[in-house]
């Protein structure tokens, strides 16, 4: 979200000479920012270990991950790293996985819930359970299945029903509409399972390629304590990447003190660079978003700083 071309706003803003579109472009990015964090707890929500579970089963490489972890384990990891996925700069990836589970969980509160609720219904107005429903979906042979629907349809035939459907008009239409439906559920499971592997894809894509989700995985694997949730609010990243003077200045003593005892001495000119460059890196350690941008401000301090 905050790329290496913000430097120079950066810069602006670390010396005070923040230019009037300065403000409304700091602006845009916090609206980002926000837009950013809120997918992400909309996707913390839908990675349940259920849905997980459902997911891996359909991405073999996924499912090796999540045997391994466990899906309580596994769904902890993943969830923990996703801000810092939403505003870093593998956005694509994280689209990837915005887009994935939001096109799942459209289809499964719509066209999937329809179908299910028309089986359902079907099977009230049958006097059918559907579990037993579907064990006679589940029959192979044609003729086998076909005898069992009309075992079912029939099953709840009161005495003078069993009379009227002597010749089998009454449960015919009942047997052809549960043909009927079976295909109308055949075809919602498959559609189910072929998003179920696009989301296994995509955060398996994630987890394998992602420096900060493996590490979260690995914590999660060897039972490490907590996983940390990076934290990503504006003042959380302003906190953290301040730049302290006093601590600034005491730090450079000591650096000078230790490389007065060093045999031979570094050159004074090439130590404060090698000084400035372990400064920045305290702030910069694997800092994304709002963090990125802070600490690109204490760079242009510090690269400003004169050191005696």
């Amino acid at each position: 979200m905050l790329r290496k071309n913000d430097d120079a706003l950066a810069m602006r803003l670390a010396q005070g000479k923040l230019q009037e579109s300065d403000i409304s472009l700091l602006e845009d990015k916090r609206k980002i920012f926000s837009e950013k964090i809120t997918q992400a707890e909309k996707v913390e929500k839908l990675l349940t270990e259920e849905n997980v579970v459902d997911f891996a089963r359909n991405h073999p490489d996924f499912e090796k991950i999540i045997n391994l972890l466990g899906p309580k384990k596994a769904v902890k990891a993943i969830q923990s790293q996703l801000k810092e996925l939403s505003v870093s700069d593998e956005e694509d990836r994280f689209n990837k996985i915005v887009h994935a589970l939001n096109e799942y969980d459209k289809y499964k509160n719509g066209e999937y819930k329809v179908v299910n609720d028309e089986v359902e219904k079907l099977c009230k107005d049958n006097k059918i359970k559907p579990q037993d429903y579907f064990d006679a979906l589940a029959i192979k042979d044609p003729e086998e299945k076909k005898k069992a629907l009309k075992k079912l349809v029939t099953g709840s035939y009161k005495w003078y029903d069993k009379v009227l459907n002597m010749t089998g008009h009454l449960s015919k239409d009942a047997v052809k509409d549960l043909q009927s439906s079976e295909d109308s559920l055949e075809n919602s499971v498959a559609q189910l399972d072929l998003f179920y592997q696009e989301i296994g894809t995509v955060l398996f894509s994630s987890v394998n390629e992602n420096s900060f989700m493996r590490k979260a995985l690995s914590d999660q694997l060897v039972n490490a304590p907590n996983v940390e949730k990076p934290k990503s609010g504006f003042m959380d990243a302003r906190s953290e990447t301040a730049f302290n003077d006093a601590q600034y200045k005491a730090d450079w003593e000591t650096k000078k003190r230790k490389n007065a005892g060093a045999r031979p001495p570094i050159d004074l000119e090439v130590l404060k660079q090698q000084f400035r460059e372990e400064q920045k890196a305290k702030k910069n350690k694997n800092k994304t978003g709002w963090y990125a941008f802070f600490a690109a401000i204490s760079d242009a301090i510090i690269n400003s700083k004169e050191l005696n």
